[in-house]
């Protein structure tokens, strides 16, 4: 026969639960008043109003924070050619390390898409920046990340640990003046589920000259009228400055924007064509 718990050990339990149920308690509002993402540092005004613009596949992200700033050493840099992505893997500071998820492994990457390599450029592998961008998960790899990027400053370089201070200026020749055209073709009107053939030429103009503009890397989007991001694609010109894309009208039957960026060394340039995707 068990004996019946003296008052003494009652109040022992009774004191553990109340302890573990603060402890609960606590642990909860801590993390709800955890900021979701790292801060932003500086002026807001920089920080987009809409992040997931041109951004392939957005629902493929969880928004935890659109405005955030993080500061680290870069570990990679690669470029995914899939949709022309620029990736920088950085070792992030340890203030960053509460926001990592367990299969970041300590690291971040920092996503440039193809519309913002224009104004930024992949920094140096071992050189430490500070980057600006939308902090988000993403719900397939259960990693966070910044993405887009749309800012990379190089806080200081990695060949001899110099301080990075104002803008260098290099004495170098006039860069000639030269213009990178862009024209895009297709049917104007598809069927749906019908093959849709679009046609790119990249073509320089300098001097009132003309020459293909081989190996240019061309990240096309196709919008609805609201400008809603639907499909996304990435090529590159070939050495007649020519590229070709075959595509399945899978979209709903509507009026759509087809729209190809290029930005090779500073010289960007866009084209676009309507199209009209019918019911069968």
């Amino acid at each position: 026969m068990k004996r019946p718990l003296t008052r003494r050990w009652m109040v022992f339990y009774i004191a553990v639960v109340a302890a573990l149920l603060l402890g609960t308690a606590a642990f909860i509002l801590i993390r709800q008043s955890q900021p979701p993402g790292p801060s932003w540092k500086g002026d807001l005004s920089g920080c987009r109003s809409t992040p997931m613009e041109h951004v392939h596949h957005p629902q493929r992200l969880q928004i935890l924070a659109p405005c955030s700033t993080v500061s680290g050493t870069v570990a990679a840099v690669q470029y995914v050619s899939a949709y022309d992505d620029l990736k920088v893997t950085i070792t992030p500071d340890a203030t960053v390390a509460p926001y990592l998820e367990e299969a970041n492994d300590g690291r971040v990457v920092v996503d440039v898409i193809a519309t913002d390599q224009l104004h930024v450029s992949a920094p140096p592998v071992g050189s430490r920046v500070t980057v600006w961008g939308a902090w988000v998960r993403d719900k397939a790899t259960k990693t966070t990340m910044m993405l887009p990027a749309y800012r990379i400053d190089i806080d200081q370089l990695s060949s001899d640990g110099s301080i990075l201070r104002g803008e260098s200026v290099e004495k170098r020749a006039p860069a000639p003046r030269r213009e990178l055209r862009l024209t895009a073709k297709t049917d104007s009107k598809v069927v749906v589920g019908g093959r849709m053939d679009v046609f790119f030429k990249a073509t320089w103009v300098q001097a009132g000259a003309e020459k293909p503009a081989s190996q240019i890397r061309l990240f096309t989007e196709m919008t609805t009228a609201n400008d809603e991001g639907v499909r996304w694609k990435a090529t590159m010109t070939d050495t007649r400055g020519v590229s070709v894309l075959h595509l399945v009208a899978i979209q709903a039957p509507g009026p759509y924007l087809l729209t190809v960026y290029a930005a090779p060394s500073g010289q960007p340039a866009t084209a676009r064509v309507p199209v009209y995707v019918a019911r069968a």
